[in-house]
């Protein structure tokens, strides 16, 4: 492995303030990712004023590293206006790179920014190496896949493509797949896609009768892996954590700095974890545990923290005895003043008065109800000495960087100063001349002594000449002035290298003036109606109303010739959508073929809903997916993901694709990006309200009015974790601590589940908000109904295409949500 031994791996490192960003530096990272005050995906980290972030440019490229900027939000159409200006700056004194998730926002900063780095943020879902390629044919320059695939898969992307691989190696693992959660939006109004996530994952669920946190995974730390993870091709370690404190974010860097270099300089052979830095790290942050993540493990209990969602810190005491309030203890590790035991809360917990060596006795009063068990062990939950020591070694103090000088100094002419950081130079003078001294000459040493005080600025002497003649006087103010002009100037000039000037406003908007009309004929006309279907006995429901529509419709028109072209006038449905996880021969399967083509003789468009996830695993699908999609009714396709839009482009399938919403047109550079790949019709946002739709323009895209959506897609299984995997697809519920109630399915061929909201969306009472939009088409979406309640929620669609009612179900239930339909997010 020495080829990969010669590569260099970089350490990077978060910085949610200018305190985490200088700790990084301190700690040995090479590179610090960051936000600024508007479009991150942590809304409520400290971020960086504008000023703090080109300072911190110029300062990590003095140092030679690197800075990225989050964006890694998605963007209204309102706010696409701003970002030119906001990203301006940043280009122009040398910015790095940007990370971005909104396709929008990425044709946009290839096009106003050409020569600024594009990665693509793990918010895009990026789980294979087709996605992987399809970014990179756009201009990407590295990538950060899904924090979901194994190391096999990750090698995969970096032997078929050139872009960089950045991937996670240390802090929190979210439970859905990134980008693809709704939870915190669907339940509480703040968005992960927008930085606001509320972390609902962290909060206790029950199912099976068991009350635990089946949502909240250990966080990952990967020291051990760090052979495995440079083989596999991974170039970048990126370490989680802009909402941690600089002590975190120095303690780890460090950590990751000290065995990427073990590896990097002595091999695998000599590569070996200490204990104490894995404990470190435990004492740091640890919920019950740490994993490493899915790197070698495709899911599982192991990954999970179930029984506590937060740090849970390392083992400190154990109890011996408790007489009333008081409890004894035996100290299980060595204990210092400061130190933080957990007991059962912030008020109740113990902070020692004294340190306390490891197997020595401790005892400490508890609130009057706290009953403790013999042999229970608590908790370290906060290491003062520990937090002190990083403090003290990395997060107080700045980083300088070694130069050299040369100072001279003659009777009559000007002092100078010359300071020479590696290839750059810069010479100063004094405005006076210096003179010969009347009384009192200048000493070599009182002007070094003077010279040396670089105070806070990035540099420091390493060595400093000085020629002076003897005799001579100049003022101290002079010489303090003298370095400090020598010193800004060598910034200036180290910094100006990064400096940009080619940034083109050039980024428009094309805007048909065709669809124009359209729009205004569908608003007063009936709209056509999409079903999908994610189940046999859903997509039977749909097939016999639409032939008991088309026969009524035909009835009322005195025909008895069923032809497709009257019923394709009068069936109010226009578009199906089976999903082709329904079963697991769904292109081959003679009782859903049967189906289809009932549907299709009915005049009916038939689009197969691709699976949400597309990995390794699944491409021999895909392949027969194209191969069968010749003989089988399709039509099209509705895709999900950047993977089945570069796989089918690339197996030559040139039928009609239609983007979901979970690929996220949310301003219309984002549809112009795909425009531009020849894509024509995509499904609106579920984030976005009317007032923003309408700014948008839907008039060439599908609206979804009914359906429980998706809120999570995700690797781990709850059936495995709670119940044991049965290796079958099944659909079971999630309840949370206020009893409402989550579907969950999971599906065994390509591996994932999705939880679903507690209530279904319904839009059948804003028809007239609707109409104004003008939608291509509306979406009912089945996922969890019975076949029975599908064809009761298709019979409230009304009299006429096109009109809904507003209740889903005759018995008129109230358990509905109109979701972001009038509330929209942040």
């Amino acid at each position: 492995m020495k080829k990969e031994r010669e590569r260099q791996v970089e350490i990077l490192s978060p910085a949610g303030s200018y305190a985490s960003f200088r700790a990084a530096l301190n700690a040995g990272a090479d590179a610090v990712y960051a936000g600024g005050e508007r479009f991150g995906a942590r809304a409520y980290a400290d971020n960086f004023t504008q000023e703090e972030l080109i300072t911190a440019v110029r300062e990590a490229h003095l140092f030679g590293k690197k800075l990225y900027l989050t964006v890694n939000t998605l963007l209204k159409d309102s706010e696409m206006d701003g970002l030119y200006d906001y990203l301006l700056p940043y280009y122009e004194n040398g910015l790095d790179a940007v990370i971005v998730q909104d396709a929008g926002v990425f044709a946009c900063v290839r096009e106003w920014f050409p020569d600024l780095d594009i990665h693509a943020s793990t918010q895009m879902t990026i789980t294979d190496l087709y996605g992987a390629k399809f970014l990179e044919e756009q201009g990407a320059s590295r990538v950060v896949p899904a924090r979901e695939l194994s190391l096999k898969e990750i090698r995969r992307i970096r032997e078929g493509s050139n872009l960089e691989i950045e991937c996670f190696v240390h802090g929190a693992l979210c439970y859905c797949y990134s980008g693809q959660c709704l939870l915190s939006s669907m339940i509480g109004g703040r968005s992960g896609n927008r930085g606001q996530c509320a972390q609902p994952c962290r909060l206790p669920y029950t199912t099976g009768g068991e009350k635990k946190y089946f949502l909240s995974p250990k966080d990952i730390c990967t020291l051990e892996l760090i052979p495995d993870m440079i083989e596999a091709g991974i170039d970048s370690f990126k370490i989680e954590g802009r909402m941690k404190k600089p002590e975190y974010v120095a303690a780890v860097t460090a950590m990751y700095r000290k065995y990427a270099d073990l590896y990097m300089e002595k091999g695998r052979e000599h590569f070996h974890v200490e204990k104490k830095d894995r404990e470190m790290l435990m004492d740091l942050y640890n919920r019950g545990g740490s994993s490493t993540g899915y790197y070698q493990m495709h899911n599982g209990k192991e990954m999970m923290s179930l029984e506590r969602p937060n740090h849970t810190g390392v083992p400190a005491v154990e109890v011996l005895s408790q007489k009333g309030r008081e409890v004894m203890g035996k100290s299980l590790t060595e204990l210092n003043r400061g130190d933080v035991i957990g007991i059962g809360g912030e008020r109740s917990d113990y902070t020692l008065g004294k340190s306390v060596k490891e197997g020595e006795r401790i005892s400490f009063l508890v609130p009057g109800k706290t009953r403790m068990r013999k042999g229970e062990v608590l908790f370290r939950i906060r290491n003062g000495s520990l937090i002190e020591e990083i403090k003290s070694r990395y997060v107080d103090g700045m980083k300088q960087k070694k130069i050299s000088g040369f100072l001279s100094m003659c009777a009559g002419s000007p002092a100078s100063l010359t300071v020479v950081d590696g290839e750059i130079s810069c010479t100063v003078c004094t405005g006076e001349a210096v003179q010969k001294a009347e009384r009192s000459p200048l000493e070599e040493e009182q002007v070094r002594s003077r010279m040396m005080k670089t105070g806070n600025t990035p540099f420091s002497f390493e060595t400093l000449e000085i020629y002076m003649e003897d005799g001579v006087f100049l003022p101290m103010q002079q010489l303090n002035q003298l370095r400090r002009s020598a010193l800004e100037q060598l910034e200036e000039e180290n910094c100006a290298r990064f400096f940009r000037k080619n940034a083109r406003l050039s980024c428009t908007v094309e805007m048909a003036a065709k669809r124009d009309q359209g729009k205004e004929d569908r608003q007063h006309t009936e709209i056509p109606v999409t079903v999908l279907a994610e189940t046999v006995e859903q997509l039977e429901a749909v097939a016999q109303y639409i032939e008991e529509e088309s026969a009524q419709a035909m009835r009322e028109a005195g025909k008895e010739d069923h032809g497709t072209a009257k019923v394709k006038r009068t069936c109010r449905l226009s578009r199906v959508c089976p999903d082709c996880l329904m079963t697991d021969d769904f292109f081959e399967n003679e009782k859903i073929l049967h189906i289809l083509n009932r549907v299709r003789k009915a005049g009916i468009g038939v689009f197969p809903a691709l699976p949400r996830i597309f990995r390794a695993g699944m491409e021999k699908w895909f392949e027969k997916a194209v191969s069968l999609a010749g003989q089988f009714p399709a039509d099209g396709f509705l895709i999900r993901n950047y993977e089945s839009f570069w796989f089918l482009r690339k197996h030559g399938f040139d039928k009609t694709l239609v983007l979901d919403h979970n690929l996220y047109v949310f301003n219309r550079y984002a549809k112009q990006f795909w425009n531009r790949l020849g894509v024509s019709m995509y499904t609106a946002p579920v984030e976005l309200n009317a007032g923003e739709l309408g700014t948008l323009g839907i008039d060439d895209g599908e609206l979804i009015v009914y359906g429980y959506l998706p809120v999570m897609v995700s690797a781990q299984c709850v059936r495995k974790n709670s119940a044991g995997c049965t290796g079958k697809n099944g659909t079971m519920k999630l309840t949370d601590r206020y009893g409402n109630t989550f579907p969950v399915k999971n599906y065994c061929l390509p591996c994932y589940n999705i939880i679903y909201n507690t209530v279904p969306l319904w839009l059948g009472g804003q028809m007239k908000q609707i109409r104004e939009l003008a939608p291509q088409s509306v979406r009912i979406q089945f996922s969890v109904e019975s076949g029975e309640e599908a064809r009761a929620v298709l019979e409230r669609m009304g009299e006429a295409p096109g009109k809904f009612r507003k209740k889903a179900y005759a018995d008129g239930r109230a358990e509905y949500t109109t979701g972001h339909f009038k509330r929209g997010i942040i």
